[in-house]
C-alpha cells in the first residue's frame, strides 16, 4: 500500500484551569537501533588476499541498463563496469522480490531452504550460511549498507556482518523521501559506505589489522514510487523510472570512483546486480511480485576484478544462486553444503560452461497479498515453463516479450519442466501450509508504506496452487496498483470508487480491503470503514491488522466497549502488534478499566522497554489517578524516548500550565506546535495556539 503514515484515534482528557485543551494520544513506535550483528567463525582455508563489492540494485529490469540495451543513456558508469570485466546476458532472479531475492543472493539457495519465503514474516534460516558468514570466519573485515527496511536485520540478513547498517531513521535532510518511512536515498546509502571505507582503509587501502574486506551496498531508489531528485528528475520528467535508474548509476560512479582514487579497484571483486526487475506495464503489471514474467525476473549481472577478462559477455544462463558459490570460489573458500547454485568463474573466464541450464523460480505474494494462486517456474536457456491454474509455456529465444504461450504445442517440453519445478518445490501434495511470524506494527507499517500488502494478512495459508489464477485478474491487479499510487499522493477519496469497483469481482482479497479500508478512514468515513473491515471478515480476508482496524475506528465513532472486544481479537491473533496494544490500554483507560490498561503497558514494554506510546499512555494513567508528578516522568520518559513523538509535549504543557508554570507550559506548547501536522492534530492546533497567545498576555 503506498501512502503516508496513518494516525489512530486520540484520547481526550479535559484539565481544569485556565484553559479545557485535549490531552491527545498519538500512537506511534519509538526509534529502534539495530541489534549487533549475529557474529559466526566457521573454520577455513586461508582466502585469497582481494577485496569484495557486492552491489545491489532494487528493482532494475536489465533492458534500462544501457550496457544490455543501446537505446536506453541512463547508465554510464555501470555500462563503464561491464567494459572492465564480464556482463552476464541471460541471468535470472528466483523471487521477484527484495527480501527472498536477498536470501538467495547471499546463500546461494533457493527459498525452499533459506526459509524466506516472501515479504515480511519470515526470518532467513540460522543453519544456513550467508557470504557475510563465509568472509567473516575467514578473516575478511564485513560491512553492509542497505536503502530500505525490507532489508531490516530482524530478517536475519545480517549474519556475518560486523557492521549493518539499517537505518532508516535518518531526517529528510539526509535522504528520507517525503512521506516515507522505511526507504533512504542512495547517496545517503553512498555516504555512509564510503565512511566506512574511509575509517577502514582510507589512508594505505588496507585496514588497520592488514585485511580485506566484504562489502555489500543496496540500493533501492529505482523501487516504486519514482521519485528521482534533481537534477535527474527533470531530465527524466517523463519516464521517472529512469531517473532513478540514472541516479543509481552516479551512486554506483561514486563507489567506483573510490576504489580507483584509492589503488583498490586491481584488488577488488566487483559484483553488481539487480535483486529483480520491474513490470511498468508488461502484462499488466506496472511494479512487481506478482508475475514471473522476463521484466521482472531477467537482471543485470557484471563482473569485475582480478583475473577476469574485460569486455566479455557470457551467453549462457546464470542465477542468483550461483553469487555465493562463484565469490567462494574467487576466495578460495569452500561455499558450504547447502549451497544450490555453482560457482561461474569458470565460466567467466571463458574456460567452460558450468551446470546452471536450470533456474527455478516462484512468488508466493499472489496468495499472501491478494488470495489468489502462488507462481512457480523453471527457466532455461531456451524456454520457461510457468506453473499455475492455467500453466504456461514460452521459447525464449523466439519469444522473448513472453506473448505465445506453447504448452499445447510442446507437451514433452512442459512436462518435463513441470517436473524440474516439482523437484525443488517438493511433490505438489506435500507442500502443505505457509506460516510466517507475527509481523509487529511498525515493520507492518514500513513495508506497508512501501507497497507490500501481505504483511498484514493471514499468517497460515495453504500453498496449493488453490485460488484464481493471476493472469485472470489483470484488471484488478491494476486497479490495486493505480490506487497505490493515488494514496501516495494522499488521493484517498479518488482511489474509493475504483476500489468498490473490483471489490465484487474479487471478494476474497484481503488486498482491497485493506486499502478501500484505509482510503475511507482518510477521509473521515469511519463506520464505511468499519463496514468494509467486517466484509473482510466475513470472506476470509481477514488478518489481525483487520480486527485492529476496526477498533481503531470503532473508538473514533464512540463505541468504546466494541471497540476493545475488537482490539482484542486482533492481539490474540498477534501479540506483538504494539500499535494496537497501546490502543487497547487506551480504550481501557476510557472505560475505567485502569487494572486491564496498566496491563496491557507492561505487555508493550516487556517486549519493548523503549516504545515511547507506552510512556506517553501511562502518563495519561497517571494523570486520571492524580499523580502529576509521575505522569510528568513518564511524558518525559516517552520524549527522551521518541523526540519526534508530538503528543507529550501538548501533555506536559497541559501539566505545567495546570501547575501554574506558565512559561514551562508555553514553552512545551511551541514544541508541540513545531512538530504537529494539521491532518493529524487538526483539532489541537487552533486551541494550543489561542492557550499561547492567553500565557503570554498574562505575563
Amino acid at each position: 500500500m503506498q501512502h503516508r503514515r496513518r494516525t489512530p484515534f486520540s484520547l481526550a482528557f479535559i484539565l481544569g484551569g485556565g484553559s479545557t485543551l485535549i490531552l491527545a494520544l498519538h500512537l506511534t513506535s519509538c526509534s529502534r537501533g539495530p541489534n549487533p550483528a549475529e557474529t559466526k567463525s566457521p573454520t577455513g582455508p586461508q582466502p585469497r588476499e582481494a577485496n569484495v563489492l557486492l552491489i545491489t540494485l532494487d528493482t532494475l529490469r536489465a533492458d534500462h541498463v544501457s550496457c544490455y540495451n543501446p537505446q536506453m543513456q541512463t547508465t554510464p558508469h555501470i555500462d563503464a563496469l561491464a567494459a572492465q570485466g564480464v556482463r552476464c546476458a541471460q541471468a535470472g532472479a528466483q523471487v521477484p522480490l527484495t527480501t527472498p531475492s536477498h536470501a538467495s543472493i547471499l546463500t546461494g539457495t533457493y527459498p525452499q531452504v533459506h526459509k524466506v519465503r516472501d515479504i515480511g514474516g519470515f526470518v532467513l534460516d540460522k543453519s544456513v550460511p550467508t557470504l557475510a558468514s563465509l568472509a567473516e570466519g575467514a578473516g575478511l573485515e564485513t560491512a553492509a549498507f542497505v536503502g530500505s527496511a525490507v532489508l531490516s536485520h530482524q530478517y536475519g540478513l545480517n549474519r556475518g556482518f560486523a557492521t549493518y547498517n539499517d537505518d532508516m531513521g535518518a531526517k529528510r535532510a539526509e535522504g528520507l523521501l517525503p512521506g516515507v518511512v522505511a526507504e533512504v536515498r542512495g547517496d545517503v546509502v553512498t555516504r555512509r559506505a564510503l565512511e566506512w571505507l574511509e575509517g577502514h582503509y582510507g589512508g594505505s587501502g588496507r585496514s588497520a589489522g592488514g585485511k580485506p574486506f566484504f562489502l555489500w551496498v543496496h540500493y533501492y531508489d529505482p523501487h516504486f514510487p519514482y521519485d528521482p531528485p534533481q537534477p535527474f528528475k527533470a531530465k527524466y520528467a517523463k519516464d521517472l523510472y529512469s531517473g532513478e535508474v540514472a541516479f543509481t548509476d552516479a551512486q554506483v560512479g561514486r563507489l567506483l570512483e573510490w576504489l580507483a582514487d584509492h589503488g583498490l579497484t586491481g584488488k577488488t571483486l566487483i559484483v553488481l546486480m539487480a535483486d529483480h526487475g520491474e513490470s511498468l506495464g508488461d502484462h499488466g503489471e506496472y511494479t512487481h511480485g506478482v508475475f514471473l514474467y522476463e521484466s521482472t525476473m531477467h537482471i543485470p549481472l557484471i563482473f569485475a576484478g582480478p583475473g577476469l577478462p574485460k569486455g566479455q559477455v557470457v551467453q549462457q544462463q546464470v542465477r542468483s544462486i550461483d553469487i555465493l558459490p562463484t565469490v567462494a570460489d574467487f576466495l578460495r573458500l569452500p561455499p558450504g553444503d547447502k549451497v544450490q547454485g555453482s560457482s561461474l568463474m569458470p565460466l567467466l573466464r571463458g574456460q567452460k560452461e558450468v551446470p546452471t541450464h536450470y533456474s527455478y523460480m516462484e512468488t508466493l505474494y499472489p496468495k499472501t497479498s491478494m488470495g489468489w494462486s502462488e507462481l512457480r517456474g523453471m527457466r532455461t536457456d531456451e524456454w520457461k515453463m510457468i506453473v499455475a491454474p492455467k500453466p504456461e509455456l514460452y521459447k525464449l529465444d523466439e519469444d522473448r516479450s513472453e506473448k505465445h504461450n506453447v504448452t499445447d504445442r510442446y507437451p514433452a517440453d512442459a512436462d518435463h519442466l513441470q517436473k524440474k519445478v516439482w523437484e525443488v518445490a517438493g511433490a505438489p501434495g506435500s507442500l502443505g501450509t505457509l506460516e510466517r511470524q507475527p509481523v509487529d506494527d511498525e515493520t507492518l507499517r514500513q513495508l506497508q508504506s512501501l507497497g507490500y500488502a501481505s504483511a498484514g494478512a493471514r499468517r497460515e495459508l495453504r500453498i496449493d496452487m488453490s485460488g484464481p489464477d493471476p493472469k485472470d485478474r489483470v484488471e484488478v491487479l491494476g486497479v490495486l496498483e493505480k490506487s497505490a499510487e493515488l494514496m501516495n499522493h494522499d488521493r484517498f477519496q479518488a482511489a474509493i470508487p475504483m476500489l468498490k469497483r473490483i471489490q465484487a469481482q474479487d471478494p476474497t482479497n484481503p488486498a482491497i480491503y485493506q486499502k478501500l479500508g484505509v482510503c475511507l478512514e482518510r477521509t473521515g468515513q469511519y463506520q464505511k470503514a468499519i463496514d468494509v473491515y467486517r466484509m473482510a471478515i466475513e470472506n476470509h480476508a481477514d488478518g489481525d491488522q483487520t480486527h485492529a482496524s476496526i477498533g481503531n475506528n470503532l473508538v473514533r465513532v464512540g463505541k468504546l466497549q466494541e471497540a476493545a472486544d475488537a482490539m482484542e481479537k486482533a492481539a490474540e491473533m498477534n501479540l506483538t502488534n504494539l500499535q494496537n496494544l497501546a490502543n487497547l490500554a487506551t480504550a481501557y483507560l476510557q472505560l475505567g478499566r485502569t487494572a486491564d490498561c496498566e496491563k496491557t503497558l507492561k505487555a508493550i514494554l516487556a517486549q519493548n522497554d523503549g516504545y515511547a506510546e507506552a510512556y506517553n499512555v501511562y502518563g495519561l494513567l497517571s494523570i486520571q489517578r492524580g499523580d502529576g508528578n509521575t505522569a510528568r516522568t513518564y511524558l518525559e520518559k516517552a520524549i527522551e524516548c521518541d523526540p519526534d513523538l508530538t503528543e507529550p509535549y501538548l501533555n506536559l504543557g497541559l501539566l505545567a500550565e495546570k501547575a501554574g508554570q506558565p512559561q514551562i507550559a508555553i514553552s512545551y506548547y511551541k514544541k508541540f506546535l513545531e512538530r504537529a501536522r494539521p491532518k493529524d492534530h487538526g483539532e489541537y492546533i487552533p486551541k494550543v495556539k489561542a492557550a499561547i497567545a492567553e500565557l503570554e498576555g498574562r505575563s
